[in-house]
C-alpha cells in the first residue's frame, strides 16, 4: 500500500519489483541507481517485507517510482528488474536485466534503460537520461576505398551496417547518392535491438530490456523528432547517428496483415554513437561520433587510421565457395501461381498481386557473407546497396528502390520500382529495351496503380494538399537492367508522428500489390515461406525524425541459426496483373536474379524436385501459417 487515506490519482507510481539486491554489491547498485533517477523523479526503495505496509506522505507526494526489493534466487548471478502491471502486455511484464551489477557504469545503464520503458515515459524529466548528447563532426581531406573503410573499421564487429551509395558516380538521379554510411554497435552508448515473437530485446553492454508489444510502438518512443545533434558540414544528410538496421516483411502483422511466423528476427537495429561517412560529391570523409571525452578520442584515432588506407580498392580472392541452388518453386508451380493471383485479380479481390519466390542453399563450405558483398557492389552497383551483419544474419543488397526518405523538418518522398527489363548484350537492343519499357502500357499501368497506393498510404498523415506525385513512371538504368520509377512526395501533417508515417506505408506496396490488405492475404496463402528481410527495408532512424530506408530486393540473405550450417537465400518476384504473360513473369524473376547469381557464377536452378521441396516448405511449422 502505497499512499494511505488519501487518492494520489492521477500520480500512481509505476511499481518495480526487483530481485537479487540482499548482497552487498546489490545494495550499492540500488542506491547508486536512486542517486541517478532523484533528479529526474520521486524514487521509493523497499524491500518486499515493508511493501504491503502503508507509507505515510502528505497528498500530492506520492512517489513516481516504487523500487520493491526482493531476496530472488541467491545462486542468480544477475539483477533483474520486473516492472509492475503498468507497463504489461497481457502477462508478459517486462524485465530488465544487469548482467554485471558490481560495474560502475551499470546504474547508469539500467536508468536509460528504464526512461525507455512505456510505463515511465511520462514520469517527469526522466526521458533527459536518454538524449543524446550533441555531436562531433569532423571532416578529412582524404577519400579511401570504402572497401578497405569498412574492414578497417568493422571488419570484425558482429554488428555492422553499411549504407553503400555504390554508384554514387553512375547515380541517374543527381545528389540522391551523395553519402555512404558505415556504423557498428560499438561504444559505451551503443545498443542492439530485435524484435521477435512479440517482444523487442535491447542490449547494451551492461543491461538486457525485453519489452512485450508492437515493434511499432517501441520505434515511437524511441525515436524521437524533437532531439536532433548537428553534425554540421553535410548538406542534404539527416543521418545524425542513432538506430540501423532492417525491419523484415512479416512486420505486416503490425500493419493490416496477417501473422506469418519467420525463423528470424522481425526486426533488427543497432544503435550507433559514431559513424564513417562518405561524401561522394565533395570526395571526403566526415566522422562523426557523440561529443564527450570517448567520441573525442575515437575521432582522433579514427582520423589517423583513415588516412593510411588505400584509395584503390583491394584485389578479391580468386574463387567464391561453389552455391548450387534449389527453388522454392518449380517453373510449373510458378506459372501455376501466377493463374491463381490472376484468378483473383478477375474475382475483384486484387487489382495487382507482387507475388514472390525464393531460391536457396544450405552451404557446406563457408561464404563469407561481407566478401560476396564486395564483389556484388563491384559487379551491380546500386543507389541503395547495402551490407547488413547483425549477428546471425547478413544481408548483402544492391538495391535500386527507396521506400521511403524522411527529412528533420518533415518532408517524405517514396520512389516505389514497378516495371523491369533486362539490359540488352548491344547498344541498339538495349536503347529498344529501355524504350519498350517506357512505353509499355502494362508497366505503366503496374506503376500507376503503385503511386495511387503509396498518395494514400502517405495521405493518411500528410498536411492537406502536400501530397503530389513529382516523377511519374521514368526510366532508371543500372547495370542488369532498366527500371520504371515515380516520385511520390508530401510533408508530415504538424505534430505528426514519423512512426506512423512509416507503419501506414509499411510494407512497401511495390512487394505487396494493390489494394495491400487483400494483395497481402492472398500472397499468404500462394507463397510457401516467409520472406524474412527481403521485402522488408534496410535503412536508419535518427534522432531528429531522419529517416532513409531502402526497399530489401536484389538481395542475398545468409542466416545461421544455432547449430545449423549457413543458409543463403534470394528472394524474386513480380507485379501479377490481368493482362501479365505468364512466359513474361517468369523471365522477369530470373532477370531479378541475375546480378547475383553471376557473383557467384550459378545458374537458376531447374529442378524436378522443386515441387517436392515447396510441399516440404509449405508443410514446415511456422511457414505459411497465419492468424487473422
Amino acid at each position: 500500500m502505497i499512499h494511505p487515506g488519501h487518492d494520489c490519482h492521477p500520480a500512481e507510481p509505476v511499481i518495480i519489483s526487483t530481485e537479487g539486491l540482499e548482497s552487498r554489491r546489490g545494495r550499492a547498485f540500488l542506491s547508486a541507481l536512486v542517486q541517478l533517477l532523484e533528479p529526474f523523479c520521486t524514487v521509493w526503495a523497499h524491500s518486499d517485507r515493508e511493501a504491503d505496509r502503508a507509507v505515510p506522505h502528505a497528498p500530492g507526494e506520492c512517489p513516481d517510482v516504487v523500487l520493491v526489493t526482493g531476496r530472488g534466487d541467491a545462486g542468480h548471478c544477475r539483477l533483474r528488474i520486473l516492472p509492475g502491471p503498468q507497463d504489461s502486455l497481457g502477462d508478459a511484464p517486462t524485465e530488465i536485466t544487469v548482467l554485471d551489477p558490481s560495474h560502475p557504469d551499470a546504474p547508469l545503464h539500467a536508468a536509460r534503460a528504464m526512461a525507455q520503458l512505456p510505463a515511465l515515459a511520462a514520469v517527469r524529466g526522466l526521458g533527459q537520461l536518454s538524449v543524446p548528447p550533441s555531436l562531433h563532426c569532423v571532416p578529412l581531406a582524404a577519400y579511401p576505398d570504402p572497401e578497405a573503410a569498412f574492414l578497417e573499421f568493422h571488419g570484425l564487429s558482429s554488428h555492422r551496417v553499411w549504407l553503400d551509395s555504390s554508384n554514387a558516380a553512375t547515380d541517374p538521379v543527381a545528389g540522391r547518392n551523395r553519402y555512404s554510411i558505415m556504423a557498428d554497435d560499438a561504444g559505451s552508448r551503443g545498443l542492439r535491438a530485435q524484435h521477435a515473437n512479440g517482444v523487442t530485446t535491447v542490449e547494451s553492454k551492461l543491461v538486457v530490456t525485453r519489452i512485450p508489444g508492437p515493434f511499432f510502438s517501441w520505434l515511437e518512443r524511441n525515436w524521437p523528432s524533437d532531439q536532433a545533434p548537428d553534425p554540421g558540414g553535410l548538406p542534404g544528410l539527416g543521418f545524425a547517428l542513432g538506430w540501423l538496421g532492417y525491419l523484415g516483411y512479416e512486420l505486416k502483422r503490425e500493419c493490416g496483415g496477417n501473422t506469418v511466423e519467420s525463423p528470424l528476427p522481425d526486426a533488427s537495429l543497432i544503435r550507433c554513437t559514431r559513424a564513417v561517412v562518405f561524401d561522394h560529391e565533395a570526395r571526403c570523409v566526415f566522422l562523426l561520433a557523440e561529443a564527450g571525452p570517448e567520441g573525442l578520442q575515437w575521432c582522433r584515432n579514427a582520423a589517423l587510421r583513415i588516412r593510411s588506407l588505400p584509395s584503390a580498392p583491394r584485389r578479391l580472392s580468386s574463387r567464391l565457395p561453389d552455391v548450387k541452388f534449389s527453388a522454392a518453386d518449380s517453373s510449373r508451380f510458378y506459372l501455376r501461381k501466377i493463374a491463381a493471383c490472376q484468378d483473383e485479380i478477375v474475382q475483384g479481390n486484387s487489382y495487382e498481386v507482387c507475388l514472390t519466390t525464393q531460391i536457396f542453399d544450405d552451404l557446406h563450405e563457408s561464404l563469407d557473407p561481407l566478401d560476396f558483398y564486395r564483389r556484388l557492389r563491384r559487379a551491380s552497383p546500386a543507389p541503395f546497396a547495402s551490407f547488413v551483419q547483425l549477428g546471425a544474419v547478413a544481408i548483402a543488397s544492391s538495391s535500386p528502390e527507396r521506400f521511403l526518405s524522411i527529412t528533420a523538418e518533415g518532408h517524405v518522398r517514396a520512389e516505389p520500382i514497378k516495371g523491369t527489363r533486362r539490359r540488352g548484350a548491344f547498344h541498339q537492343a538495349d536503347v529498344q529495351l529501355k524504350h519498350e519499357l517506357k512505353t509499355s502500357p502494362k508497366d505503366r499501368a503496374e506503376n500507376i496503380m503503385i503511386v495511387d497506393l503509396m498518395r494514400n498510404d502517405l495521405s493518411r498523415h500528410a498536411e492537406p494538399g502536400t501530397v503530389s506525385v513529382t516523377r511519374l513512371c521514368d526510366v532508371e538504368t543500372y547495370t542488369t537492367s532498366h527500371q520504371l520509377v515515380s516520385t511520390i512526395e508530401a510533408t508530415i501533417a504538424r505534430d505528426g508522428s514519423r512512426t506512423a508515417v512509416v507503419a501506414a506505408a509499411y510494407p512497401p506496396g511495390s512487394m505487396t500489390g494493390a489494394p495491400k490488405i487483400s494483395s497481402m492475404d492472398i500472397l499468404d496463402r500462394l507463397e510457401s515461406l516467409p520472406r524474412g528481410p527481403y521485402s522488408g527495408v534496410v535503412g536508419y532512424f535518427s534522432p531528429g525524425g531522419a529517416a532513409d530506408l531502402s526497399v530489401t530486393i536484389r538481395s542475398a540473405v545468409f542466416s545461421t541459426p544455432p547449430g545449423d550450417v549457413q543458409r543463403l537465400s534470394v528472394g524474386i518476384g513480380g507485379a501479377i496483373t490481368a493482362d501479365s504473360d505468364p512466359a513474361d513473369e517468369l523471365a522477369e524473376i530470373h532477370t531479378k536474379a541475375t546480378a547475383i547469381l553471376g557473383v557467384l557464377g550459378a545458374t537458376f536452378p531447374v529442378s524436378a524436385g522443386a515441387e517436392r521441396v515447396s510441399a516440404r516448405a509449405t508443410a514446415q511449422p511456422g511457414c505459411g501459417s497465419r492468424n487473422r
